[in-house]
């Protein structure tokens, strides 16, 4: 069974937009989603912050490649509904960045084995492991014995 993973939003567009340091781990996370290595996961408000990340706050010239960009991940990325109650929950939570809060909400729901992100300390409060895009695949290797280090993309 693969390991189901949540995906902080950065993670998704440092793979999309290349942006280091994570970009080649975070490209691989979502290369291996895609072979149904790992089951990858977001909350669907983060489709919303990819979107305007990825189309540089909406530009019309970049709008189809963000669109695109976003079709191609729903193809394999799950993704958990947000509703009126999560909000509540995140904004009676002890979390001081209230989208990580929200963020926190969907980790709750979905369950993953870990949460993945850029940023540590966004998720210190996390009741699941918490792992950063290089650290994952260490991760993976102590809980299964299964070794990602020799898959590698070319330099772009």
């Amino acid at each position: 069974m693969a390991l189901k993973l949540f995906l902080d939003t950065n993670v998704f567009i440092d793979a999309l937009a290349h942006r280091e340091p994570f970009q080649q781990n975070a490209k691989l996370i979502l290369a291996l989603g895609m072979l149904g290595e790992f089951e990858l996961w977001m909350s669907a408000t983060q489709a919303t912050d990819v979107f305007y990340v990825l189309s540089e706050g909406g530009k019309a010239s970049c709008i189809p490649w963000a669109k695109e960009q976003l079709t191609k991940l729903y193809q394999f990325v799950h993704a958990c509904d947000f509703t009126s109650e999560d909000i509540n929950e995140a904004l009676k939570s002890t979390w001081k960045d209230f989208e990580d809060a929200c963020l926190n909400q969907g980790v709750h729901k979905v369950k993953p084995d870990v949460v993945v992100t850029g940023n540590l300390r966004d998720f210190a409060l996390s009741d699941y492991p918490v792992v950063d895009c290089n650290g994952l695949f260490d991760w993976v290797e102590t809980k299964t014995g299964i070794a990602y280090c020799e898959i590698a993309f070319p330099e772009t």
